[in-house]
């Protein structure tokens, strides 16, 4: 119990062959520690030693070369790590922005697709009303006046104004079938009702949208 309390570190290791001999040096071609009689009787007879103070230096500065180097080599792959970490970061934050610009890109095509589309549309609605009012016009240019002539004349009660002759030397009942015949021969011309000509071809510029690619260079 009054032992300092380092008394155990100061212990020295028993050969276990030669129980009341120290191991006091190191078996180079075995790598083991060992004693002076296993040097001079035992098993390292024929082995090179060296004495065990020396070996344990040795040994010792080594591992701490070779800790020092895991050290530095550890600050240098943590250095690369960190590098490539901010690579990554950057290839984000590249690729992020390249996505935006290509959607700004595209939207711009569709703002152009859909202008353009307002444009023939409209280009459309244009023709398709002045057809339609000239039809109508027609319709009421003829149909009204020959039906309302038609019945005047059917309510002319005086058979003398009926049968009158007009300046032109027709009278009532050929000016209406004249004005029938007037009215047929003003119809809109055949085929006046087709709208095939707005037809339009988008297969190359389909083509076009389908071989967009990135610009190389």
């Amino acid at each position: 119990s009054r032992r300092p309390l380092h008394a155990k570190a100061e212990q020295h290791l028993m050969c276990e062959e030669h129980e009341d001999e120290r191991i006091n040096i190191y078996c180079l071609r075995c790598e083991a520690p060992t004693c002076s009689l296993c040097k001079v009787f035992g098993a390292h007879k024929d082995c090179e030693v060296a004495p065990l103070p020396a070996v344990y230096q040795r040994q010792k500065s080594e591992l701490s070369d070779g800790i020092a180097m895991l050290v530095a080599g550890n600050d240098r792959i943590q250095a690369i790590i960190t590098q490539m970490e901010e690579i990554c970061r950057t290839i984000e934050e590249n690729g992020r922005r390249q996505k935006q610009h290509l959607g700004l890109r595209f939207d711009s095509l569709y703002s152009i697709l859909e202008e353009r589309k307002k444009e023939l549309l409209q280009s459309i609605a244009r023709e398709q009303e002045t057809k339609v009012q000239r039809v109508r016009g027609l319709i009421r240019q003829y149909g009204d006046h020959l039906v309302e002539t038609a019945i005047q004349a059917m309510e002319e009660p005086q058979m003398a104004v009926y049968l009158q002759v007009s300046p032109e030397g027709i009278c009532l009942p050929c000016r209406i079938t004249d004005m029938s015949k007037v009215s047929m021969s003003s119809r809109p011309e055949p085929g006046y009702e087709n709208m095939d000509h707005f037809s339009i071809n988008v297969d190359y510029v389909a083509e076009m949208l389908r071989t967009i690619e990135f610009q190389t260079g």
